[in-house]
């Protein structure tokens, strides 16, 4: 057990939020605790919260408290810890390790809480029975000591989850809390509560659905109107929220996978039941498995409607990215096609420019001749009307006129050069 202990520590940086994030102040950690009698009293539940810091005293409180009535027959105390979106624990890793051996959870879900497993997870072969279960929207695992029908539990959320969902989970707990004599209570609470997300996810799924349909023009929400003219930047949103969609869609049914087990699970145990109720307590052991079991064929049954109406939306999901796809290679050959019109402009400006370049070079050829022999007719060291035309100062038009002519030509070469 030691090696599994060492293999299954969770490194420090787990116990370290994000940067930039805005959790909780003051470390405030929720926690709940509720009571079963022997006597004719009413079932009692109370939602507290305390500092980080007061938590592990508060629950060593609430405890010696139910320890020292003797009219408390069986236990429930679960503190409830916020994780960032990568899943690091809002709270020291000296105090949550505290807290997991005080609860006797199996050491070995240590590994599952580090690499975030979903599904079902147990263990029963000591006297506290243990579980374990993952979800998208948080892990829960509790122990349940068989001799004291104590259940101890801690429960990992996640910061995306709303306020609405723990609320819903935790009035489960509420109303099912004369339910804490066996180990079953926070897996079937769990199952209802998984259950119930699940249709309000699906249907959300399902109004994203409904939108792409209704951008696409295809589908049972399609408009009867031309899609051609969608902007490229409309179907590239459609074509993440696609993926959107998908991959929450794979992800229902993983979790009708999990509420399988789990409901497979409860079902199964009503033939063991001395594996985790002691002789006094049998009866009512038995009552409440009786009374969970009942509720697990309409359970399983909405989760295989779950499952049926996912690999329904999926195909949906499905015909949208083939539609959007080949909107999107419509779009792209539509802009292909104004480009290449674009292009053909291009070229026929440049064919009017080449064409007007082409009819200064000609009038500049027309002119040329002229205007050389009009200038060298006025220079002043050719005097063509006397007997000697080249007068003796005549060099000087080859002096200046020759390099600055191979000046000329070596700035147009080096700049030549310079563009290749």
């Amino acid at each position: 057990m030691q090696t599994l202990r060492q293999l299954a520590d969770i490194p420090e940086k787990r116990f370290e939020p994000r940067a930039g994030y805005r959790g909780p102040g003051n470390n405030w950690i929720t926690h709940v605790h509720a009571r079963s009698f022997t006597s004719s009293r009413s079932s009692d539940f109370k939602q507290e919260g305390s500092k980080e810091s007061e938590l592990l005293s508060k629950l060593i409180e609430l405890e010696a408290r139910a320890t020292s009535n003797h009219d408390v027959a069986a236990s429930l105390t679960l503190v409830a810890i916020g994780r960032d979106r990568d899943e690091n624990m809002l709270i020291t890793k000296n105090n949550f390790m505290a807290i997991f051996r005080r609860f006797g959870i199996d050491p070995r879900f240590l590994q599952l809480v580090k690499t975030n497993r979903y599904g079902l997870h147990y263990d029963w072969e000591n006297l506290r029975v243990s579980y374990y279960i993952g979800t998208a929207l948080y892990i829960l695992m509790w122990s349940f000591d068989r001799s004291t029908r104590k259940t101890r539990a801690i429960l990992l959320s996640r910061d995306f989850i709303s306020t609405d969902e723990l609320g819903s989970l935790r009035r489960l707990l509420q109303l099912e809390v004369d339910r804490l004599y066996s180990p079953f209570l926070l897996a079937w609470v769990s199952l209802v509560h998984l259950s119930n997300w699940m249709d309000s996810s699906t249907y959300y799924l399902l109004t994203n659905i409904r939108q792409l349909e209704e951008l696409t023009g295809y589908g049972p929400y399609g408009k009867k109107t031309s899609s051609n003219d969608i902007p490229i930047d409309r179907l590239t949103q459609a074509s993440k929220n696609i993926g959107y969609v998908q991959v929450n869609l794979a992800n229902q049914l993983r979790h009708v996978t999990i509420g399988t087990a789990i409901s497979t699970h409860i079902s199964t145990r009503a033939a063991k039941l001395t594996d985790y109720a002691v002789e006094a307590y049998k009866q009512k052991c038995q009552q409440e498995l009786e009374e969970f079991s009942a509720t697990i064929p309409s359970l399983q049954r909405s989760l295989n409607d779950s499952s049926a109406y996912v690999y329904y939306l999926q195909e949906r999901v499905r015909s949208q990215n083939t539609v959007v796809y080949a909107l999107m290679t419509h779009e792209d050959a539509r802009i292909n096609i104004n480009l290449a019109k674009a292009s053909k402009e291009l070229a026929e400006a440049a064919k009017k420019d080449s064409s007007s370049m082409k009819s200064i070079a000609i009038m500049t050829m027309l002119f040329l001749p002229g205007t050389y022999f009009a200038a060298l007719w006025a220079v002043p060291s050719l005097k063509w009307g006397q007997g000697n035309v080249i007068q003796s100062d005549f060099w000087w038009y080859w002096v200046f006129t020759g390099p600055s002519t191979l000046l000329i030509f070596a700035i147009w070469f080096g700049l030549h050069r310079a563009r290749v």
